[in-house]
């Protein structure tokens, strides 16, 4: 009882000291001028090397903090930047193998550039030493049953969890194929170690398909004309797995033979929505409402900030809350662990909040 007291009283502390339920966010610039790259909830990354795999696809080396709880091959992690004052976060899939990370505490990303993009031109300038911030890992995109016949389908970048999962293997008790669908093998990234495994183990068939020179129907019925009494594990755009897992199931596959990358809500939202995908909401501004639609894909900040609203906010990532407001009604996802919220009244972060259902927010 007197416990539960003190916590209430030091979260009402903090609040009134600082707008926020602990004194972390409030100290954060001191903490980081002492540990570059801290940031609560997340572990510290230090960028020890960088190589080109491709023209467009940048490999960035990490040093991990100890802290950092590790990962399982295929899985993948949220890299946080400040960028002119602003936290960006992306997710990447971790492409090294788990003995690299146990041996050296390291792990390398595969990161396509966007030229046009805001977050992955920052990668490209990153130098040898800074400091990143990271999640832990998440996804339950990893292999399940090694022991069984097994079929990897990968496409572009969709190549790197797949790398991590096969280069982490080391007691290969059944044969695996994989079909690695490039434009050219000039674009192919991580092509070299894979290939090394090809030549070291008999278990591993690497197939490589030019789609500059056979089509993806060619592909499609080569791939059919292989035995499909395997598991299948899929990953690239996402209609490129959707063809796939058409084609399978139409060929008596079953659905649980097949494995497509399932990213956490930030990255799923971001690949599997749509701008048409839209929600009507209402904003409410000194008492006079304003009808905004909102993308499901977007934040509530991002979308009202479009929608030309000027709402408080400040670090853009859920530490500061200064972008707290009152959800009158409605039901919004949390973007960092895609826990959702109660349909009635109550405090919700802007920054890190996605529509669910139909919204009424009082600014």
């Amino acid at each position: 009882m007197v416990k539960a007291l003190l916590a209430r009283s030091w979260r009402a502390f903090c609040l009134m000291l600082g707008n926020q339920p602990s004194l972390t966010g409030y100290l954060l610039p001191l903490i980081q001028w002492l540990k570059p790259g801290f940031l609560p909830g997340k572990y510290r990354a230090q960028l020890v090397a960088t190589a080109w795999q491709t023209a467009d696809m940048i490999e960035l080396t990490l040093q991990l903090s100890k802290r950092w709880p590790g990962f399982v091959p295929g899985q993948h992690i949220n890299v946080t930047l400040n960028h002119n004052g602003r936290y960006l976060t992306r997710p990447f899939s971790i492409c090294s193998s788990f003995t690299h990370w146990q041996s050296q505490g390291q792990i390398s990303l595969c990161c396509k550039l966007n030229r046009e993009g805001e977050f992955t031109p920052i990668l490209a300038r990153l130098t040898k030493g800074q400091w990143l911030s990271v999640s832990a890992a998440q996804g339950e995109f990893v292999w399940q049953q090694p022991a069984l016949s097994t079929v990897f389908i990968a496409a572009g970048s969709g190549i790197t969890p797949v790398a991590a999962m096969l280069l982490s293997q080391h007691h290969w008790l059944s044969a695996v194929t994989l079909h690695y669908r490039v434009r050219g093998n000039e674009n192919a990234a991580l092509l070299a170690p894979l290939q090394q495994l090809a030549q070291r183990n008999p278990l591993f068939n690497l197939q490589l398909s030019d789609s500059r020179v056979e089509t993806a129907t060619e592909f499609s019925d080569r791939l059919m004309q292989q035995p499909l009494q395997r598991e299948f594990y899929l990953c690239g755009p996402a209609r490129f797995m959707q063809q796939v897992t058409t084609n399978l199931t139409a060929q008596g596959v079953s659905t649980a033979q097949i494995h497509c990358e399932q990213f956490a809500p930030l990255l799923q939202n971001a690949a599997h929505s749509s701008t048409d995908d839209e929600i009507n909401s209402t904003f409410i501004v000194a008492g006079l409402p304003k009808q905004i639609a909102l993308p499901r894909m977007h934040s509530l900040l991002q979308s009202a900030e479009q929608q030309g609203l000027d709402p408080a906010f400040g670090c853009r990532m859920g530490v500061c809350f200064q972008c707290v407001c009152e959800k009158v009604s409605g039901q919004v996802r949390d973007m960092r662990n895609g826990l959702l919220s109660g349909h009635g009244r109550e405090q919700i972060q802007l920054c890190i909040s996605q529509p669910v259902t139909e919204l009424v927010i009082k600014l």
